[in-house]
């Protein structure tokens, strides 16, 4: 009967032995073939190759995330590729950017040996443009050129508006988004330094009164073109603590008015900016042809010499993100008694130093202010 147990007891043990093994067989093989599928099928990657920016007037855009290569075609465009640390990237340009601001030749680092697209504002050539093949252009809101860009597999960021001030620093965390890395950082200290202007001029201007507030016209390359409400230009002249004559005109940063209609505005002030650009005539020449004309005469600005050139350094003061300055400058031509302590002189350092990287002698800043270019070495 023992010798009977035994046997029984080594057969037990012998069948648990194998289904031991057996087991440990199945799960090898299982953990063989799951190591094989892995293998077999590779892991889709995590890193996604587009992004989406969205534009001041709500329009998505997909764009690369990894955006090495720009065309700067729209004419605010270099400044603000400049200022964001990114004129690397810059491939082409529009060819008014070349020479239509002799301050931007001195300041930039490679505007002189960067390609200039011809016609790039009017008449864009494609085919030319795919050369240099830039993966984003940045350019004018032109419906039909920007569709053919993007339909030649660049991406095209058209200028959007609001017609706000604060566009101004809004359209630069637009091209921020779409740059990347440190432009996002650039674009929030410019955000900041706006702000903080803002505030400085505002707290003051906000409690002059009606009464206090001098009549000022804004002219636009032509005595005779104005800005109109879409335009932000009338919001700078308003929050400069003036009362823009031409606020009420339907229409954006161009408007031809009359004679007659300046006469009877007959504004305090009067501001010249963004003469002399596409064979326009310049500010200077602008202003000598009104004070030589017998019939603008009687106009207050003119006959209490209120006129005034908008300086311009890298860029029209009206129309790139030296408008924080405009807004100051205009300021306090408008009210010195208000701004006595705001130093003109120590906020251009500042901001050519901050934002273009770039340290201005006394004499560069006393030339820019003037609106006098370069002197020639």
């Amino acid at each position: 009967m023992k010798k009977c147990n035994r046997i029984i007891s080594m057969i037990l043990t012998i069948i648990m032995l194998s289904a031991m093994i057996v087991g440990c067989s199945n799960k090898t093989l299982e953990a063989q073939q799951l190591e094989g599928s892995k293998t077999e099928t590779p892991a889709a990657s995590s890193e996604a190759e587009t992004k989406i920016v969205t534009n001041l007037n709500g329009t998505e855009i997909e764009v690369p995330v990894n955006v090495e290569r720009v065309a700067a075609l729209f004419g605010p465009s270099y400044e603000k590729i400049y200022l964001l640390n990114a004129e690397d990237k810059i491939v082409a340009a529009g060819d008014f950017h070349k020479g239509g601001w002799p301050w931007s030749n001195q300041i930039y680092k490679r505007l002189d040996t960067v390609v200039g697209i011809e016609n790039a504002h009017s008449s864009l050539n494609i085919e030319n443009l795919l050369k240099y093949e830039p993966q984003v252009v940045f350019y004018f809101p032109n419906p039909e050129a920007v569709a053919s860009i993007n339909e030649a597999g660049m991406v095209a960021i058209p200028m959007a508006s609001t017609g706000k001030f604060e566009d101004t620093k809004n359209v630069l965390t637009v091209y921020a988004d779409v740059l990347g890395g440190e432009a996002v950082d650039i674009a929030k200290k410019y955000a900041n330094y706006f702000d903080e202007k803002v505030k400085l001029v505002t707290d003051i201007t906000s409690k002059i009164s009606k009464e206090d507030r001098p009549d000022v016209y804004f002219s636009n390359q032509n005595i005779l073109w104005t800005a109109g409400k879409k335009s932000d230009m009338v919001e700078v002249i308003e929050l400069a603590g003036g009362n823009c004559v031409h606020k009420e005109i339907e229409g954006g940063s161009k408007n031809e008015i009359t004679i007659e209609q300046l006469l009877e505005w007959n504004p305090d002030y009067i501001f010249v900016d963004h003469a002399g650009s596409s064979g326009n005539a310049t500010a200077e020449e602008v202003i000598k042809d009104m004070l030589d004309d017998n019939r603008y005469e009687q106009i207050k600005a003119i006959k209490n010499d209120n006129i005034y050139i908008s300086p311009t350094g890298v860029f029209f003061w009206d129309a790139g993100q030296q408008k924080v300055l405009m807004l100051m400058w205009m300021a306090k031509h408008l009210h010195p008694e208000h701004f006595s302590a705001l130093d003109m002189a120590q906020e251009l350092k500042y901001f050519y130093k901050e934002f273009y990287r770039y340290d201005l002698t006394d004499q560069e800043t006393d030339r820019i202010l003037k609106h006098l270019n370069p002197m020639v070495n």
